[in-house]
């Protein structure tokens, strides 16, 4: 202020009454009192939950033990503990090479330092490993604590008999590494032990286990009480026992087919998807099969109601867990694009007499194999950045990934799936409808994600 006069203006405080949506104490108040409601409002949620299943227990003890035993063990197969190594890992993958980058740097600085002796400049580097790989090894020994308990099925003591003697190794060695003035040396047995876990996963290729060995008290139920998950019939079906066939899809989370054998003798699958939170799908099936209810009172009775949404049951078991019904007789677009770029390649090669095996391109590798060349051409400093990307060449690149595409793909499929003209006609127009139907609903709710992997159509129906 003039004059030198310091005036400190953490010293005034108004009251909590006074301009209040300016009184950042008051918003502080405000937000504790929220988080404190929030958790009231949880444990009273628990609270009813808890006196409801007790209740349950009481008048049918027997049906609520086998709905309790089943939720645990498909927790348990939620995420394996070689899906869990392998998953953090690749998870932290660019952490760890950033630290290795960094460590590098600091390694080359102490050795270009003129005034350190040969001895401070090994027991600084040293130093520096450790404190730049802790944040590291932190995690490993997480994931170490939780793999280390004593296995309770075949699938976890194979696990423990195989890799735990490695981890334990691999910890070591990146605490006491032997040449810590050498990080691409002292990583590598966290890089080895990276790709044995990979080697068992095939990336674009599903596999099989077997029930008995990741959950034996799955593979053994027989004629329980459990009603068949998200089915609505007029008589009641329960579930009479598990496949002992578990497929295991090759994506992130890696989601696993289940099928459940009925007491009508029917054949149930589900798919068992972990560490996602499935309420909101439910929600929108929910929706879905409401708005079909709307639809079907304004069309004419006289006339086979084509505005009909498809949708399938879905079934959270928790926030972090779910069953969703498998959805048969469907195929993603995507693996129609697919089957016309396998059909190339099959084309190039009998032209040229080739046998060798080229491997089909990703939509991604097509995608940046137009897209850098392009940026580099418009001066694109850093590719990275998505931000930094000219509307004009993402426009370029997507219309030449059009016009490199056919565009009857699917009308030859739906074409080529009908057995004569007239049921082509009602294909062509229930996939007219139903196309229209979920695009409208799916513009109301914002529903997104919506890429070709995630799109399914039935080629004999026309619905998607």
């Amino acid at each position: 202020l003039e004059g030198g006069l310091k005036f400190d203006f953490s010293e005034i405080s108004l009251p909590k009454d006074c301009l209040s949506q300016n009184n950042e104490v008051d918003e502080e108040n405000d937000e504790e009192d929220y988080e404190s409601d929030s958790e009231d409002h949880k444990s009273s949620l628990q609270s009813c939950f808890k006196t409801m299943v007790d209740t349950l227990s009481k008048q049918d003890p027997e049906t609520i033990a086998q709905v309790q035993s089943l939720v645990k063990e498909l927790r348990r197969i939620t995420l394996l503990w070689d899906e869990l190594w392998l998953g953090t890992l690749a998870q932290h993958q660019s952490e760890i090479q950033k630290r290795q980058t960094q460590l590098e740097y600091e390694i080359e600085k102490v050795n270009e330092n003129p005034h350190l002796t040969k001895d401070d400049k090994t027991s600084l580097i040293v130093e520096k490993h450790r404190i730049i790989i802790k944040p590291i090894v932190f995690v490993l020994e997480q994931l170490q604590e939780v793999t280390s308990v004593e296995g309770e099925t075949p699938h976890e003591k194979e696990f423990q008999n195989k890799y735990a003697d490695e981890i334990r190794k691999v910890i070591e060695q990146l605490k006491h590494p032997e040449h810590p003035d050498k990080p691409q040396e002292s990583l590598q047995p966290l890089k080895m032990l990276q790709k044995q876990f990979q080697q068992k996963f095939h990336k674009r290729a599903s596999y099989t286990l077997k029930m008995q060995d990741i959950s034996p008290i799955l593979a053994s139920i027989r004629n329980t009480l459990i009603a068949m998950p998200g089915l609505s019939t007029k008589n009641r079906v329960t579930i009479s026992y598990v496949s002992n066939m578990v497929t295991i899809m090759p994506t992130k989370t890696k989601p696993k087919k289940l099928i459940f054998h009925g007491s009508d003798g029917q054949q149930y699958p589900y798919l068992f998807k972990g560490l996602e939170d499935l309420h909101l799908d439910e929600r929108i099936m929910q929706f879905l099969s409401i708005a079909n209810t709307m639809m079907a009172h304004s069309v004419d009775p006289s006339d086979s109601n084509l505005y009909r949404a498809r949708h399938y049951s879905v079934i959270p078991l928790g926030p972090r867990s779910g069953l969703i019904s498998w959805v048969d007789c469907t195929t993603p677009v995507f693996a129609l694009y697919k089957r016309w770029q396998q059909r190339e390649i099959s084309k190039a090669n009998l032209k040229s007499n080739s046998s060798n095996n080229v491997n089909v391109p990703r939509p991604s590798e097509l995608f940046y194999n137009k897209l850098n060349p392009l940026l580099k051409e418009h001066g694109v400093k850093n590719p990275d950045n998505r931000k930094e990307w000219p509307l004009s060449v993402l426009k370029q690149v997507l219309t030449e990934l059009m016009n490199n595409t056919p565009s009857d793909l699917l009308a030859k499929e739906l074409w080529c799936n009908s057995i004569s003209a007239n049921a082509w006609w009602h294909v062509v127009k229930r996939y007219s409808y139903s196309v229209a139907v979920m695009s409208i609903i799916g513009y109301i709710i914002g529903l997104g994600d919506r890429h070709l992997d995630n799109m399914l159509i039935d080629l004999t129906s026309g619905e998607v």
